[in-house]
């Protein structure tokens, strides 16, 4: 018997519990729904309506909210206590694309024409109209573009809105369309065309490392033949380089053409071949003429600059050297010794 009046106490202690926790979450749930209440009608105040986007970033939880008490209200869940307090702040409960209001069609055009102005001024800006994904004017831009093209594929564009983005000259083809990912990188590097004027972007920029390694790794598959056409049309346009080491080389044979200049410019002047290395000016023309006797010596210099520089009467050995070397053979032939020197005696 006393132990059955143990488990009667038990059971009693528990139901208890449960009721006190019930409360407990029910009086959560109450305070939560009425902070959410109290934050629609700020937002009314502030718009003037309640229609709150369920993918608002500024508003996430009161959008997912505002559209849980529709769904509460059409599976008849909804209480009537909230729901007559609902009714009293204005509350909608038609979701904005469902009601009367933004199904006008008139609504639509107007913020169709106004994205078509945006990529009117891209096209203004860019010269094409292939908006990458995060352009800093309109992110969204890609993705309506890419909206207009998959329409027009499935016959359900209008045939003014196509004549319109045919007068601006949309691409419709959606071959090899980029990831987003690309298209971020693609935008860096219209900003940094936009700041320095070339697409030439070094390997390792220390401003932004990643932008350098992805140029790297667009040229590594370009060589390959495993880059989209569409990627290489797009990256044509703006002057990307292709050939970094060519256009590495083409700019140090610029640099080699200017410095030949400046030596045939002093032997034309002075009449010699000896740079002053004392003067400040000369310095720089002395230290590549050295440079240019030594990639000649070890076999560094290339065919053409030997037979530029022969062309001008460039000497292979300064006078210095001409010098010490005259001066090593003296020594030579001097420390050498005679026939009659090394004659053996009789």
């Amino acid at each position: 018997m006393f132990g059955e009046m143990k488990k009667h106490i038990r059971r009693r202690t528990r139901l208890r519990k449960a009721r006190l926790k019930k409360k407990e979450g029910r009086s959560h749930r109450d305070a939560v729904w009425e902070r959410r209440l109290g934050q629609l009608k700020e937002f009314r105040r502030r718009r003037g309506h309640c229609q709150v986007p369920s993918r608002s970033k500024k508003h996430p939880s009161l959008g997912h909210w505002v559209q849980h008490q529709r769904v509460l209200k059409r599976a008849g869940r909804l209480d009537r206590k909230r729901m007559r307090r609902l009714q009293q702040v204005g509350f909608d409960w038609v979701s904005r694309g469902r009601s009367v209001e933004f199904r006008d069609s008139a609504y639509w055009d107007k913020k169709w024409e106004g994205i078509l102005a945006k990529l009117a001024r891209f096209k203004q800006q860019f010269g094409h109209c292939w908006a990458p994904a995060g352009w800093r004017v309109a992110p969204r831009l890609s993705q309506w573009v890419s909206r207009q093209r998959r329409l027009k594929q499935q016959g359900r564009l209008s045939k003014d809105r196509r004549q319109k983005l045919d007068a601006l000259g949309l691409d419709w083809r959606t071959d090899g369309l980029a990831s987003p990912r690309w298209e971020r990188c693609y935008v860096k590097l219209l900003e940094f065309r936009r700041r320095f004027g070339h697409c030439h972007v070094p390997a390792e920029w220390a401003e932004d490392i990643n932008l350098g390694r992805w140029v790297v790794k667009t040229r590594r598959l370009k060589r390959a033949g495993r880059l989209g056409a569409y990627k290489v049309r797009r990256l044509n346009e703006i002057g990307f380089v292709w050939d970094a080491i060519g256009k590495r080389e083409v700019e140090h044979d610029a640099i080699w053409s200017e410095w030949l200049a400046k030596l045939e410019a002093f032997h034309r002047r002075r009449r010699h071949w000896r740079v002053p290395t004392e003067q400040h000016r000369f310095h720089r023309l002395r230290v590549w003429m050295d440079n240019q006797r030594i990639s000649y010596q070890r076999g560094w210099l290339t065919a053409d600059r030997i037979r530029r520089l022969e062309k001008i009467g460039f000497p292979w050995v300064s006078d210095r050297g001409a010098r010490l070397s005259a001066e090593a053979r003296a020594h030579a032939a001097a420390a050498k010794p005679t026939q009659t020197e090394i004659a053996p005696r009789a």
